[in-house]
This record gives structure tokens, sequence and C-alpha cells, in this order.
């Protein structure tokens, strides 16, 4: 069958009629129909799992939603199957083909679904995507070239990111390879983020080891969790000690970024990775895309806004303004983040956290934090004074 045909057939008969919020996270996909295909599919298995979580204390998924997720758990087979020889093969997150395939031992197609008894509530995905891209890797071992398989974990405007095990060393990398398509001033600062990291030596910034000019592609070290998911994973066991031990490695990590003179711009709760060691859990800042000098005032124009815990002023202001002031301001959002696994700064309880945050992201940029040692100071008393 043509693919083309197929995911036109599954998108016109399953179309919901309105704009969806997982559209954004396959955007960046060349593959027009397949990125549709992607955040539709994406938007219906997170509505229908999501309601198999509220039906867990009745243990009885309905009859509707029974047939509608065993409907879609079948869509996803049948299409990462006929996409399988293509050359977009198509993987879905590992925890996703656990939670289908054990939905698959339990959904009924009528009479609704008798939910086991120890059937475990499902992490829903929702600011990464579920769906990737497979590729793959040439490799030279001993004077002889090996295609490993790349399993793609990201994609963003500028470059798409990888992971791949490296036989020679038994180990897992990530690579992080240029779009095709970008300009030469886009390229030069894809190769600009390589020397960045590559001048960055802190445990909290992501390792980098090799760049290949030929692909526009870089080797790095590969961290599996984002700081996203592994606050939400955890968030209700986690202790204020071990939430206060990641919020000050976030601090050393920029405090020894500032002192290089540079400016991230874009923080994000998924640019924020964590490592996981035996019994240690250390901060990895990643994607330096958007760094420029402390001292710089100047910026491209029309520079994309991004870092979700960015100032909003700033698309007014203009990306170009952007001030330590404005590092502290996103870095007060993910402080805040760390300690109660929320983003919304509304209705905060704690006086002294409050405060903090008040004062991180006050709407003046002269009663901000001025510099990350202030704002570091801040928090540690914030802390022990709500402790």
């Amino acid at each position: 069958m043509n693919l083309d045909y197929y995911l036109e057939t599954i998108i016109d008969e399953n179309s919901i009629g309105e704009v969806i919020r997982e559209e954004k996270l396959y955007k960046n996909i060349e593959y027009k129909l397949l990125g549709k295909f992607f955040s539709l599919a994406h938007h219906e298995i997170n509505r229908l799992l999501r309601y198999l979580n509220s039906r867990l204390k009745s243990h009885h998924y309905n009859a509707e939603e029974s047939r509608q997720l065993l409907k879609w758990i079948k869509i996803v087979k049948d299409t990462i199957y006929k996409f399988e020889d293509s050359k977009t093969p198509i993987e879905i997150n590992e925890d996703y083909v656990k939670v289908m395939g054990e939905c698959t031992k339990f959904l009924l197609e009528s009479g609704g679904s008798p939910i086991p008894l120890d059937f475990p509530k499902t992490d829903i995905i929702e600011y990464e995507p579920i769906f990737t891209i497979s590729n793959s890797i040439e490799i030279n071992y001993s004077e002889k070239k090996i295609q490993l398989p790349l399993k793609q974990i990201g994609e963003g405007s500028y470059a798409k990111v990888f992971k791949y095990k490296d036989k020679f060393y038994n180990k897992v990398f990530a690579l992080k390879r240029a779009n095709k398509d970008l300009t030469e001033k886009e390229l030069t600062r894809f190769k600009k983020e390589f020397e960045i990291m590559t001048e960055l030596k802190s445990p909290y910034v992501v390792e980098v080891y090799r760049y290949d000019n030929e692909s526009n592609e870089y080797i790095m070290e590969y961290v599996d969790k984002t700081l996203y998911e592994f606050i939400s994973k955890n968030n209700n066991t986690m202790d204020i000690s071990k939430r206060i031990s990641l919020a000050n490695q976030v601090l050393y990590g920029f405090k020894y970024i500032n002192s290089k003179g540079y400016l991230h711009r874009d923080i994000s709760l998924t640019n924020i990775l964590i490592q996981h060691y035996d019994g240690l859990d250390i901060i990895k800042i990643c994607d330096f895309g958007l760094v420029k000098t402390r001292e710089s005032t100047l910026t491209s124009f029309g520079t994309e806004f991004k870092g979700s815990l960015n100032d909003g002023a700033l698309q007014l202001l203009g990306f170009g303004q952007y001030k330590l002031v404005h590092e502290t301001y996103a870095l007060t959002r993910l402080i805040f983040f760390i300690l109660t696994g929320r983003t919304n700064l509304e209705g905060i309880k704690d006086e002294n956290i409050r405060n903090f945050v008040n004062k991180g992201t006050h709407p003046d940029n002269k009663e901000r934090y001025q510099d990350i040692e202030e704002l570091e100071l801040a928090f540690r008393k914030a802390v022990a004074k709500s402790s």
C-alpha cells in the first residue's frame, strides 16, 4: 500500500477536528503526513491512557474506551510494520510499548474491560515525543566500517538527536546530527555549540567527544532522563534533601557556565538532564545552541525565542536583549519545579519559597537576582528557613 495514502486514510478517519498540542512535538519532521499521524496517535493514546488511570480504583474500563484503545494499539502496530522497510522506520517509546502490550491482555471489544487489580498507573508523556524515526551511524572498527542502528530520542529546529550502542566500548552514546537544510549561518551556530561544549569542563555539562565535518554531527555523552521525566516520576516520593541537592547542582553548573562568560538562554525542563550512577544522580546541562557571551548585546535579527522557562517579556523586548537577569529568572522557575514538581507559580503556600520565587521572577529586572551568586544565596536562605 502507498504509505501516503495509508497515512491520509488513518488521519481522515480519526481526525478530531481541532488543533492538538502534540503537533508541536512533531513539527520538525520533514515527512509532514507522518508528523501529523504521530501527533494524532500521541494525543489519542494519551487521552485513553489518562482515562484508564482514572478508572484504576473502579477496576473497570468502559466499553467505548476499550474499543478505542484496542483500535489505536492496532493502528500503531500496523504503522510500525508498514514503515519497517522504508527510509523512515518508526519506533515508539519503550514504556508505551510495555503499557500497550499489557493492555492487550485484558481489553475487550464489548461490555467494557475488567482492569487487573495490580495494573499500575501509567506515566503519561506529554512534553516529549513518544514516536521517533530510526536511523544509523557508520563507525570504523579496525579499519572496517560497520553500520550501527540509531534510535532518535529528540529533535529541534537545527538538529536531531539519536542514541546508539558502541560495540567496541560496550557503551551507549548520543549523536547530534545537523539537519541537511541548514543555512551556512545556522550550521556555523551548530558547530559553535560543539566548540563551546568542548571548552566547558564540568561534571554538570554534557560531555562531547568528536565532530564529523562530512556529516555535520557530533558524538556526546548519553543521558537517558530529562529533569522533567525524573521529577514527574519521583515527585511523590522524593524528600527535600534530594531536591535541594539537585537544585544546588543546577546552580553550580550555571555558575560555572557564567564564569566562562556565557549565557545559556535556552533553559527548560528538558534541556536539563539527570545522569544516574550507583547511589548518585547528577545534573547534566545540554543544548547550547542559543548560547551567547555574557558581554554581548548582539543577537541575529529573528533569533527564535526559546526556553520554556524564559521571561515572556522577552518576546516584546526582543531576544537580543537577553541578560543575566533573564537567566536568573529562568533558573528561579527551574528551581521551583525541582522543589515542588510544579510550573505554576500561583498559590505558593510556603512564605519563604514564595518570597524567593517572587523576587526571582519580579516584573522589574532591577528587583530580580542580579547574578547567580545572589540567587544561590537567596535559595539557601529560603530552604533553611522553610526546613
